[in-house]
């Protein structure tokens, strides 16, 4: 019974409790911002979680003005955040982590800071879904391995976001697009389209209107085909996929998408005999994983350089 009670009294001064716990060492950061060509957009903050712990606050500070852009807590996983304001205003920034409890009550000290720079104008920039913003269940979208533009040589800004479907990437271009005037903007987009349901003229519709602003923009819009999916591995993920004929409708948008100027075919190599995203590239069925990635990017590099360098 004593052994029991000290197991509650030491879960209820680290969870919440009412008496002062010892601090617990700050949260190692795990999130690669300063080693990208780029900060993404939207970016997701990662760390090392600490043992019996699941609360964790975020801080930004503009580095100019030393004011707090951004406070945020943990919604995503003990070991990561995403944050969906984004980050249009250039300047110098830094990040931080500390571990608080249910409350916010700090329990430790913060993390050493980060820093990473927002710049603008850029030369390429993508806009897109998860695929492009990074990341999945199983890796942190702030870390370089699950990117594909860390396998360009071609630098290019992220300006994806996790979820986006078609229509909700035109409602964000002005705000999100415009600010970094691109020269050329990549559009990966659609699969979020096609896996729930979204006809290819609901799709097509959405990428003329993407071009249409591109092109008012003195932007050259540049399309990727949109990969394909695994539907025995997503049904095991638990992942929403339509019941309808998805792989015919991709197959429209696709053909729409070869008919334009500029257009680059990332979906080849990931494709096995049967038309689905190849087994070993993908966790989950959706997204391609790092060596997916890495075609992704090297492909994309070859034919920026070919064609805009």
């Amino acid at each position: 019974m004593k052994k029991f009670l000290l197991m509650i009294l030491s879960t209820c001064l680290l969870f919440g409790g009412g008496v002062e716990a010892k601090k617990l060492s700050p949260p190692v950061l795990t999130a690669e911002f300063e080693q990208m060509d780029f900060m993404q957009l939207y970016p997701t903050y990662s760390w090392l979680p600490l043992p019996n712990t699941e609360f964790y606050q975020v801080q930004v500070v503009k580095v100019s003005t030393n004011t707090i852009v951004r406070e945020l807590f943990n919604d995503e996983a003990f070991d990561r955040t995403t944050d969906w304001t984004p980050f249009t205003e250039s300047g110098e920034y830094y990040w931080q982590v500390r571990v608080v409890n249910k409350s916010h009550k700090p329990l430790s000290d913060w993390s050493e800071k980060k820093f990473f720079t927002v710049t603008a104008p850029v030369k390429f920039a993508v806009l897109g879904d998860s695929i492009s913003h990074g990341g999945a269940n199983y890796i942190p979208a702030g870390q370089l391995s699950c990117q594909w533009e860390t396998y360009s040589d071609v630098p290019i800004k992220n300006l994806a976001r996790s979820g986006d479907t078609t229509q909700q990437m035109l409602d964000r271009f002005d705000n999100d697009v415009l600010p970094f005037k691109p020269q050329i903007l990549i559009i990966m987009a659609g699969v979020n389209d096609i896996r729930t349901g979204a006809t290819a003229e609901a799709v097509i519709k959405n990428l003329e209107a993407i071009r249409d602003k591109c092109l008012a923009n003195n932007m050259t819009p540049v399309f990727c085909t949109i990969t394909s999916m695994n539907p025995e591995i997503i049904h095991r993920r638990g992942i929403n996929l339509t019941d309808g004929d998805w792989r015919q409708e991709r197959e429209r948008v696709n053909f729409w998408i070869k008919t334009t100027p500029y257009f680059i075919d990332v979906t080849e190599k990931l494709t096995d005999e049967f038309g689905y995203l190849r087994a070993e590239f993908t966790p989950d069925g959706l997204h391609p994983a790092l060596r997916g990635k890495k075609i992704i990017g090297e492909i994309i590099a070859d034919y920026l350089k070919k064609n805009f360098q």
